[in-house]
């Protein structure tokens, strides 16, 4: 009988498949509450239990899963909704829930972002309540929306450090200066002064500061002056005449003091009676009075008993809106009757706790109301949400349609007070009009269904027709397949009109049985071959969770790859420990293959450090490989070789590649380096080609043009420079030199003589430049004829002025006037003459070599003399 029940038509939470029952519940409207909490405690499956409790909104059955659910996710589920319903995070949640949730919760930090964030103060209040921990109660002080709130948690505050940290960092003002009273220590004060957020808190410890200040200026002060009065009062010794005369002084202003005291209290006895006797008029007067208004005052007070004692029985009405009435009339009477006196202070406190009672209950019978009609109108808002939509599906069934169509008769029949006269009207209009259109709706369904479950009838007899049938058929295999899918297919037409349906039902269960029956012997070995499956699987399961810890990677992911495809050729294993079975193998097989994966991603990303680094370092020896800074960078590569030995590995498919990129860097450097003086002599070449060509360019557009180009001194002087830098660099093969030397000097040449007067004034200028030799080849001769002596055609070419001069050096290297020249003194004089001489040749600018060649051979031709005669064999 238990076999053929699970064919008849199931409840879709009692379903068997928890996947049916999971989407059931999904599709389950949130009003169902009941429901949703008996899925919640009772389902088997513990993914249903954690849906129904996402969408369960009773905080007692939540409090029950949270304490007593196996599953450690539904608990935290029900944890979590319990949180949100006391935040009221669904519509609809009111602050009985509210409040419920927060006295359900357990946990400290739920509990603490409840008290910190909650809207309502009460639930926060509630929510506190139940908190202990220290730090928690400073962190809702510092930080809680509710200022009731955060004061309630500053009270219980009893740790110094907790009292300190809420007067540095709350930033609301009741908690933070509230703690800076509650600290005494200056240090501390001070600090706050200094870094409290909340500017109040600053203020009030420096406040504080400065009375503990002037507290200790005043103290010292007062010191001081009780030091000083001390000093004051000490006697002073005087000799026995001062002190008679002293004594006598007293005595006499003793008597008259005496003396006017009897008169003065004569004078006043005779004032006294004169204000005796007008006190007496004055109080009969008074008394008259008096007796008035006490006997007003007696009435009064009277009165104001009598209306305390209405108040208090009043404020004790259940019928709220006619305790409301009579105590509006009280109020008005009780304030006439004026303030009570200091004698009815017992009359006064109970007309006013009856006063405040009745108030709050006026207050709260008013929330209250308002409340239950915003709930009324959310839940009435819920419910046209949910059956407005009906009436417009297409795949509408019986069952929700009539379910629709019940609730809005319901809503109907029992409209509660709505918040306004206006949503009173938009409700209602909007109910009718979804009974309208839902009507004819479920009516149709209703026919739809009448004809459904008449022809449910036939397909029924049919079915019985053919799981009688079974009975020709020898195959118990092919019998249980075709048994299967008849009761599929029952199951599916098992909605027939009930007088049919219960004699079908038994033809279609015998004739079930009959057949069902003839594979008892095919189930047997079914469940022997099952029995035989679940001891290959099991062994298969201790073979994969004895390679589940392997640290052979390759080879053990091989052997478990054999096991599952092993697994797939076993057929299937006894009922009830296929999920068991499977889910242990699967584990184990998991197990193995997530930490094959942290592994891999271990290695992956040790693979791309590595691969930015060496890609790094390809960078760098790129960078480096046209360098023609030769030894610092072959160190640099050098280094950055060794750098990539100590390197890790990369991923294979990229390892090569960036091995020859790097290696091909280095190797076009070193390649470099070995050519390193042909590359830096040929650069030399090149630099000195450019300048003649750069110059050649000159003379050619000299030569063409009218007027010498702009700036061609400059240019012709810049040329000059940068050939001399290059000459002093030298480096370059002799004979390459001399024809680079006579290329430069040629065209050297015609750009000077093509446009002289370009060059005129500046050191280039090439008759100064003559000048200037000439000059020093004039000086050359004279000296050289003044050391050969006076006589000779060398003596008769020097002027006069030139010998004068001479004789006067000689004279002043001999430190004497007239005296006799001393030798060795006239050829250091000479030879300093003839290093300054030589000196300034150097210095002089370009000049044609047609000009410069016969100047240069007398120039050297004047020194070879000066220095044959400065020798000392002819000076012998």
């Amino acid at each position: 009988m238990a076999l053929m029940d699970r064919f008849r038509a199931h409840p879709g939470h009692k379903h068997p498949d928890p996947a049916t029952r999971l989407e059931f519940l999904e599709a389950l409207p949130l009003d169902e509450r009941e429901l949703i909490a008996e899925v919640a405690r009772e389902d088997a499956e513990a993914r249903v239990r954690r849906a129904a409790v996402a969408k369960l909104l009773d905080p007692a059955t939540l409090a029950l899963v949270a304490r007593d659910d196996a599953d450690e996710g539904v608990r935290a589920q029900a944890n979590t909704m319990l949180r949100d319903l006391a935040l009221e995070a669904f519509e609809g949640c009111g602050e009985s829930e509210s409040l419920a949730a927060a006295d359900a919760l357990v946990d400290t930090k739920a509990l603490s972002a409840v008290a910190r964030s909650a809207p309502r103060e009460s639930t926060a209040l509630r929510a506190l309540a139940r908190v202990t921990d220290g730090h928690v109660l400073g962190s809702i002080a510092r930080h809680a929306e509710h200022e009731s709130v955060r004061r309630a948690a500053f009270e219980r505050l009893g740790d110094p450090a907790e009292i300190l940290s809420v007067a540095l960092n709350s930033d609301f003002k009741d908690p933070t200066v509230g703690a800076v009273d509650r600290i005494s220590d200056r240090a501390e004060l001070e600090q706050i002064a200094a870094r409290a957020k909340n500017k109040a808190a600053s203020k009030r410890a420096r406040t504080i500061v400065r009375e503990m200040d002037e507290r200790q200026a005043a103290l010292d002060a007062e010191t001081a002056a009780a030091a000083a009065a001390e000093l004051a009062e000490r006697p002073v010794e005087s000799d026995p005449a001062e002190r008679a005369r002293a004594a006598e002084i007293e005595a006499a202003k003793q008597a008259d003091e005496t003396r006017v005291h009897e008169e003065t209290a004569a004078r006043e006895e005779a004032a006294a009676r004169q204000r005796d006797q007008e006190a007496v008029a004055e109080r009969d007067r008074v008394a008259a009075a008096q007796e008035l208004a006490h006997k007003e005052a007696a009435r009064r007070q009277a009165r104001r008993a009598e209306l305390s004692e209405q108040a208090a029985a009043t404020a004790a009405l259940d019928d709220v809106a006619a305790a409301r009435r009579q105590f509006n009339v009280i109020r008005r009477e009780w304030g006439g009757l004026g303030p009570a006196g200091a004698d009815e202070a017992a009359v006064f406190a109970k007309y006013t706790e009856a006063d405040a009672a009745f108030a709050a209950r006026d207050t709260a019978a008013h929330e209250a109301d308002q409340r239950a009609r915003r709930e009324a109108l959310t839940r009435i808002q819920q419910l046209l949400g949910r059956i407005e939509p009906l009436a417009s599906r297409t795949d509408l069934t019986l069952k929700a349609g009539e379910r629709g169509l019940r609730d809005v008769r319901a809503a109907l029949g029992t409209l509660p007070p709505l918040p306004s006269k206006r949503d009173h009207e938009d409700i209602l209009k909007r109910l009718k009009a979804a009974q309208t259109a839902l009507t004819p709706k479920v009516q149709e369904l209703r026919d739809v269904a009448g004809w459904q479950r008449w022809a449910n009838v036939g397909l029924q007899e049919q079915l019985c027709e053919k799981m009688e049938a079974l009975a020709s058929i020898e195959d118990p295999e092919e019998i249980a397949r075709q048994v299967r899918d008849l009761q599929q297919q029952w199951k599916q037409a098992a909605d027939v009109p009930r007088a049919q349906g219960e004699a079908l039902w038994r033809r279609f269960k015998t004739a079930h049985d009959a057949a069902w029956s003839r594979c008892e012997a095919y189930f047997a070995a079914q469940a022997e071959a099952r029995t035989g499956n679940l001891a290959r699987k099991v062994a298969l399961s201790d073979r994969a969770e004895a390679l589940a810890d392997s640290t052979s990677w390759v080879q053990t992911a091989d052997e478990i790859k054999k096991l599952q495809a092993e697994w797939k050729t076993i057929g299937p294993v006894t009922r009830g420990q296929e999920k068991a079975i499977w889910e242990r193998f699967r584990t184990a097989c998991d197990r193995f293959f997530t930490r094959r994966h942290a592994d891999l991603a271990e290695r992956k990303t040790m693979w791309a450090e590595n691969l930015a680094k060496k890609e790094a370092l390809c960078v760098a020896a790129e960078a480096l490989s046209g360098s023609t800074d030769w030894d610092a960078t072959a160190s640099e590569i050098r280094r950055l070789q060794n750098e990539w030995k100590s390197i890790g590995p990369v991923k294979k498919s990229r390892s090569e590649a960036l091995w020859q990129r790097f290696r091909g860097a280095c190797d076009q450097f070193f390649q470099r380096y070995a050519q390193r003086h042909d590359i830096a002599r040929g650069e030399r070449v090149a630099a000195r080609e450019a300048i003649c060509a750069e110059l050649e360019e000159l003379g050619q557009a000299s030569t063409d043009d009218a007027t010498p180009p702009v700036d061609l001194a400059a240019q012709v002087r810049a040329l000059r420079g940068r050939w001399q830098q290059e000459i002093a660099a030298r480096g370059v093969d002799r004979d390459r030199a001399a024809a680079l030397d006579a290329r430069f000097a040629a065209a050297f040449s015609g750009a000077l003589t093509r446009w002289p007067a370009a060059f005129a004034g500046s050191d280039l200028d090439p008759d100064a430049n003559r000048k200037k030799m000439e000059a020093l080849v004039r000086r050359m001769e004279e000296l050289a004829g003044s050391l050969a002596g006076g006589s000779g055609a060398g003596a008769a070419a020097v002027s006069p002025t030139t010998r004068l001069a001479s004789m006067l050096k000689e004279a002043l290297a001999a430190n004497t006037i007239g005296g006799k020249v001393d030798e060795e003194s006239k050829v250091r004089a000479a030879n300093e003459e003839v290093r300054q001489a030589q000196a300034g040749w150097m210095r002089v600018g370009p000049v044609p070599d047609a000009t410069r060649r016969p100047l240069a051979d007398r120039f050297q031709r004047a020194l070879r003399r000066i220095a044959d005669a400065t020798t000392p064999k002819a000076r012998v």
